[in-house]
């Protein structure tokens, strides 16, 4: 069989690569965007005050929650499209069906294990609402991890193991991708020598 491209030994259907190009952009995306949150966003609101600091998080909580829901879904459903039409014995539909499950569960693990932080922090972005910039002892009197500062640090870890699942879905969605391709055989390439080169 003529080789059509350097990395395919066939021609994928189109739909396959439709999906495998959603699946792996959608989730490299998400992962992009979850990780920038913990990393850069959350650590540079923390360096403001207590008022300002919440509702800095609250405007980074709003903005990830208009985007990583449907991000996620989008790739679980590329990967689930993938899975589906897939040989189910074959390495490529297991990693699939892996991603199908990993993208989407960060919804739940949200729900389980951020909630009370996201919940905590909203109320302190109302109560914290009209409070003065300038006074510095706006929250001296509470509980030790339980002031913004602090919310928003606990926020940030688990939103860093949230990375850890859309982390794990987008290797397997790249690793499911990776898995159906064939990289041009040696038997295909000659080396000639002497007067051969020639042709």
């Amino acid at each position: 069989m003529a080789t059509q491209g350097i990395f395919f030994g066939q021609q994928p259907p189109t739909g396959l690569v439709i999906a495998q190009t959603v699946g792996i952009t959608a989730s490299m995306f998400l992962l992009g965007t979850k990780a920038s949150l913990s990393l850069v966003a959350i650590p540079a609101a923390m360096q403001a005050p207590a008022p300002l600091a919440a509702q800095q998080w609250f405007t980074i909580f709003t903005r990830g929650m208009k985007m990583g829901p449907p991000l996620a879904i989008a790739s679980a459903l590329a990967t689930g499209y993938l899975a589906y039409t897939q040989d189910r014995s074959s390495i490529s539909a297991k990693l699939n069906l892996a991603a199908t499950l990993l993208l989407p569960s960060i919804i739940p693990f949200t729900l389980a294990f951020l909630a009370p932080t996201n919940n905590k922090l909203l109320a302190k972005k109302d109560e914290l609402a009209s409070a003065s910039l300038e006074d510095k002892a706006i929250e001296a009197n509470v509980a030790e991890g339980e002031n913004v500062h602090a919310l928003m640090d606990r926020w940030a870890t688990l939103n860093l193991a949230r990375c850890v699942l859309v982390g794990a879905g987008a290797l397997c969605t790249i690793l499911g991708a990776l898995s159906k391709k064939d990289i041009v055989g040696f038997r295909e390439i000659g080396l000639a020598s002497g007067a051969n080169r020639m042709g």
